[in-house]
């Protein structure tokens, strides 16, 4: 029991990792134009294929006062 529970703990581990690994590589992907007038919106780098369809992603903006 204390294998298997050891085993679940280490699986957890594992997958919040990899989820935290992909909030990085979409936070590394975003920028910020500061010659641009406020709201400046986010924009990404490049599309990330799989998050969903490059056009959906290019298109995205979110304001930001900066």
């Amino acid at each position: 029991e204390a294998r298997e529970e050891a085993q679940r703990v280490l699986n957890l581990v594992g997958e919040a990792q990899r989820l935290l690994g992909n909030v990085l590589l979409a936070l590394s992907e975003l920028r910020c134009n500061l010659g641009a007038p406020p709201p400046r919106p986010l924009q990404l780098a490049r599309p990330l294929p799989h998050y969903g369809p490059p056009m959906l992603l290019q298109q995205a903006a979110i304001p930001i006062q900066v």
